[in-house]
């Protein structure tokens, strides 16, 4: 969070912001122009939006001694991804209206959702695109 708004803020400071920003993670080598532009396209409509699939997996919540204490219901989960694309005006406010630095969002569309009003987009993305967090990550993706 802290590398984004630090080129945000330089970004800031160029003449000619552009009306949306697209917020990226690297570790997403094999997403698709197209899907960036279903992502625009959306925030377009809304303001704000990010590619996500459905969570196919079973979802435990625990306690802090590791037992179970709810299963949510598959139909409402989703994973998010990168690209995240927002109104450049409603990113800027919520780094500045939102105390992000003492309660670190786990993604940029938790941020911006936080501020009143403000509704984020899904949108499913069905192809490839891991995120190459582990050395393993890189031979399982390979091939794709």
């Amino acid at each position: 969070m802290e590398s984004i708004a630090n080129a945000f803020s330089f970004l800031e400071k160029q003449s000619g912001l552009p009306e949306f920003i697209a917020i990226h993670d690297a570790a997403r080598p094999l997403t698709t122009a197209a899907l960036l532009e279903r992502c625009v396209d959306a925030a377009r409509e809304c303001g704000a939006a990010i590619a996500a699939h459905r969570v196919t997996d079973t979802i435990h919540v625990i306690d802090d001694t590791d037992f179970i204490q709810a299963t949510p219901s598959r139909s409402t989960l989703w994973a998010a991804e990168t690209p995240q694309v927002f109104r450049t005006d409603l990113y800027a406010r919520a780094l500045r209206e939102l105390d992000w630095r003492n309660y670190p969002p786990t993604d940029d569309a938790s941020l911006v959702r936080q501020l009143p009003g403000v509704c984020v987009k899904l949108v499913e993305n069905t192809s490839p695109n891991p995120k190459i967090t582990y050395p393993n990550d890189l031979v399982s993706y390979e091939n794709l």
